[in-house]
């Protein structure tokens, strides 16, 4: 019997799946620009995308790729305050354990050794700062590194983020061994690097991270359920992976729901993806959806709003027309809805809904005489099974 508890699917935020489908790439690039030097682009990296397609994860992932070249890492979250614990608690931690400090040192001996004088070692003269902490701790860890991670990168903290930019300019600049990696919404990476003093971040570079691939999601579902001695059959794999639309935190779920459907079975069937389906949709609804909407001013949900009433994409000249406004009005709304992920462009003058079951979610709570239920089909990806309501 299969232990429920033994599920190799990581479903909640920020949990590192046991297999990251997809971003082999990126990684890849990471550890070369590790292996590289000082001068490689590919160290300073802003990783910006919608809620769930496993930003923090990445994070993650490159913080395992430094701490297996014996490079310093320093994991922190973009709230205020963040530059105090990175330079006064996670770097002073570091460099205390590479070089553990003396408290007391011998200044004198007695006749015969019967005394010893000592005295405490006074504190350095000079300010400690981000700056002379990296230069200390890269000292300490050559031939290696420090690598600085920061998540949910957004302008609450600008001053900080500003001062950080600037002391990482500053350690590139001097050749040493630094690298960094944030992440955040799209919506709030783009605010905080409109702010004049972040110019040294805009040059990070930005690799993109979306929906996955169907044969990724293939290989994220398949892979971890034989790994751990379990099966699924052909039919029920694709149903699942097509109940994901390539949605990271959606296949973490699905497979997690579906591997605890029937632990008493080695065959994981189409009947238990059914289950992880309607289950799945639910979630989804309260952990993607409800936040996501949240952030939005009353006017970006009356567009939306207006786009869940079509069952595909919606021009952007029925749009206007409907809500009554003019193309400049508009064009403000659209973007910012593309910045916080939420729509995306769908071809010549339309756009259409990102995130998968959000048209329902939306039909079901904003536009109650909705009656369709058809979730958005990407070109490259298979439309949803049905779903079976009990």
């Amino acid at each position: 019997m299969t232990n429920v508890n033994d599920s190799p699917f990581r479903a909640g935020f920020g949990k590192t799946p046991p297999m990251l489908a997809g971003r082999d790439s990126i990684l890849d690039d990471f550890a070369a620009a590790l292996a590289e030097g000082s001068w490689s682009t590919e160290r300073s990296m802003l990783i910006e995308g919608p809620r769930g397609v496993g930003k923090t994860v990445l994070l993650n992932a490159l913080e395992d790729i430094a701490r297996e070249r014996e490079w310093i890492v320093i994991s922190e979250t973009a709230t205020p305050g963040f530059l105090a614990r990175v330079t006064n608690d996670h770097l002073q931690r570091a460099i205390d354990h590479l070089d553990p400090p003396t408290e007391r040192s011998i200044t004198g001996v007695g006749v015969a050794g019967a005394s010893i004088t000592t005295q405490v070692t006074p504190a350095p003269a000079y300010p400690v700062t981000l700056r002379s902490q990296l230069e200390r701790a890269t000292s300490l860890t050559e031939p290696h590194g420090v690598l600085i991670t920061l998540d949910e990168i957004n302008s609450s903290s600008i001053d900080e983020l500003a001062e950080f930019a600037a002391e990482h300019q500053h350690a590139i600049r001097n050749d040493l061994e630094v690298a960094f990696a944030g992440a955040g919404l799209r919506g709030a990476i783009k605010e905080a690097l409109s702010h004049k003093s972040l110019t040294f971040l805009r040059r990070s570079l930005r690799p993109p991270i979306d929906f996955l691939e169907y044969d990724d999601v293939v290989d994220a579902l398949r892979i971890p359920i034989v790994d751990r001695g379990r099966e699924i059959d052909a039919e029920a794999l694709d149903y699942a992976v097509r109940a994901t639309q390539g949605y990271p935190f959606l296949a973490q779920l699905i497979g997690d729901l579906a591997w605890k459907a029937s632990p008493q079975q080695t065959l994981i069937s189409l009947d238990d993806v059914r289950s992880a389906y309607r289950k799945a949709r639910r979630t989804m609804g309260r952990n993607i959806h409800e936040p996501s909407l949240s952030d939005l001013s009353p006017t970006d949900l009356t567009v939306l709003a207006r786009m869940a009433a079509d069952d595909g994409p919606t021009a952007v000249s029925d749009l206007r027309t409907s809500l009554g406004v003019t193309s400049k009005y508009l064009s403000v709304y659209r973007q910012r809805l593309i910045d916080a992920g939420m729509i995306v462009p769908a071809g010549h003058g339309k756009v259409d809904i990102a995130m998968p079951y959000l048209r329902e979610y939306l039909r079901d709570h904003v536009v109650s005489d909705a009656t369709t239920d058809r979730a958005l089909q990407r070109p490259s990806f298979p439309a949803p099974p049905a779903l079976d309501e009990e």
